[in-house]
């Protein structure tokens, strides 16, 4: 069960900066930025980064900002859609050691259903679209004033039952999102040096 992390007294403890870059301009970054203020997670923090485009551009925009930025690790935003370089992207993001790509098949709209129903079986990116839609869930992109993010567990059970590992830098089956991974590493205390 995903806990909402509680303010703790006096202690106080040096938490993981992470730089996430979506490919969505709009529905990842408001559906990260829900889930900062609902997890208020103890151990991590994360800047957004929307920079739309296909996941190579996600990629170069991360590289940039390596270069001017200070944070410890990167976390891509990425779908599978209809997209060339993702392969490409993928193997570049296993080759390095401080970029993780987190990957739905077929697209981020899924994983905002999984917070309202349970679908299963291969889905169509437009599909996804229409049905988020449909409950309420999204409109014009952006994600409605009542998306149900305290239905965070129920998506990550049902993340879980289509694809029972998820890992980065990976693309999983469709339908699969690799989102309970991210939500797993912003809650999971850094391990001692």
């Amino acid at each position: 069960m995903v806990r909402r992390n509680r303010r703790s007294h006096p202690s106080k403890q040096i938490k993981t900066h992470y730089a996430v870059f979506t490919e969505g301009q709009v529905t990842e970054p408001l559906y990260l930025e829900l889930l900062r203020q609902y997890l208020r997670p103890k151990y991590a923090t994360f800047s957004i980064h929307a920079i739309g485009g296909e996941p190579s551009k996600v990629l170069k925009e991360y590289r940039k900002a390596r270069q001017r930025e200070d944070f410890d690790r990167a976390i891509l935003i990425i779908d599978v859609d209809q997209h060339d370089k993702l392969d490409e992207t993928l193997r570049e993001c296993k080759s390095c050691t401080d970029v993780d790509a987190v990957v739905s098949s077929p697209c981020f709209e899924l994983w905002l259903l999984w917070h309202a129903i349970d679908r299963r079986g291969h889905v169509e990116t437009h599909e996804c679209v229409k049905l988020t839609r449909s409950h309420n869930l999204t409109k014009d992109k952006a994600l409605t004033a009542k998306f149900p993010i305290e239905s965070i567990d129920e998506a990550m059970t049902r993340a879980r039952d289509a694809w029972p590992n998820p890992t980065p830098n990976e693309k999983g089956p469709n339908p699969s999102s690799a989102m309970p991974w991210f939500i797993d590493l912003l809650l999971t205390p850094p391990k001692e040096s």
